[in-house]
């Protein structure tokens, strides 16, 4: 068993979300993530039903505080804020106690061959995933920006690559909007989800709000890769391991049974993650 799939199991156990196919058990103590994985029209939900216990709520309160800390467009400069700064370290130590980023420390330790402080850790998770770099005319880009929420490059979506985000988006109960912000794009309803439950590849639109137009825009993913039920320190454990290993050879893993490969891009210095996801390599 690998350190993904040590990750993956501790994650499952504290605030990530058992993914199951329908019809399948359903664990009320654990909570759970219904997959349905054979749209048949462009309003299907892949995600058809979740529940989260109140027991792991915590962890989705506070990062869903952070979703409205970025400008979408990413060619326009960030307006950062002190409360923004102390929901990023609300965030941070609740994660940096969980037990799927306590395996992350560990195994960076080890290949490292160093021993981290809590500062100095804490740091190490800061500076990967929420500094803030310049990328050609993009500017104040984060790799937590991009993964976790998404950013829009003229017409396209880039990263947009947690479930929890993409769920509350496709419910209009959920989002501020009151809307279904996620149509499936025809790839969807043709392309089999073959790594389903557990990852989930699909191309869609996403109509977001673009505060500077002060209007709705539609923007669109051609492909992109879901873990699905990974708690948002889950996933941001998985990506801290991986920004160990280079990012220009493929990096496969094989988790729950499924051959991956686990995708990633640093900045140019190195020092934060431009992204990072998976793709079911039978896809």
């Amino acid at each position: 068993m690998d350190i993904y799939q040590h990750i993956w199991d501790a994650d499952m156990k504290s605030n990530g979300l058992q993914p199951i196919q329908p019809g399948k058990e359903r664990d009320y103590s654990a909570g759970y993530v219904v997959v349905d994985d054979r749209p048949e029209h462009h309003g299907h939900r892949i995600f058809r039903e979740v529940y989260i216990p109140d027991s792991k709520r915590r962890s989705y309160q506070l990062v869903e505080k952070l979703f409205d800390n970025y400008t979408m467009n990413q060619y326009r400069r960030e307006k950062n804020t002190i409360k923004e700064s102390k929901e990023v370290s609300e965030f941070l130590a609740m994660a940096m106690d969980t037990p799927p980023i306590q395996k992350a420390k560990d195994f960076v330790q080890e290949k490292l061959q160093k021993s981290f402080t809590e500062f100095y850790w804490y740091t190490h998770l800061q500076q990967l995933w929420f500094r803030q770099f310049n990328l050609y005319n993009a500017r104040d880009l984060s790799g937590f920006e991009h993964v976790f929420i998404g950013e829009q490059k003229r017409k396209m979506l880039s990263g947009h690559h947690f479930w929890y985000k993409y769920w509350l988006e496709d419910n209009p109960a959920l989002n501020e909007h009151k809307s279904d912000l996620i149509d499936l794009k025809d790839s969807a309803l043709q392309e089999p989800m073959l790594g389903a439950p557990y990852i989930v590849t699909a191309g869609y639109r996403l109509k977001t709000y673009d505060g500077h137009k002060r209007k709705f825009i539609r923007i669109s993913k051609s492909r992109c890769g879901f873990f699905v039920g990974l708690s948002a320190e889950g996933l941001l454990a998985m990506g801290t391991v991986r920004a160990l290993f280079p990012e220009d050879k493929p990096h496969p893993v094989k988790l729950n049974g499924i051959q991956l490969n686990l995708e990633l891009f640093m900045c140019p210095e190195r020092r934060s993650i431009r992204t990072f996801y998976p793709l079911d390599t039978v896809n």
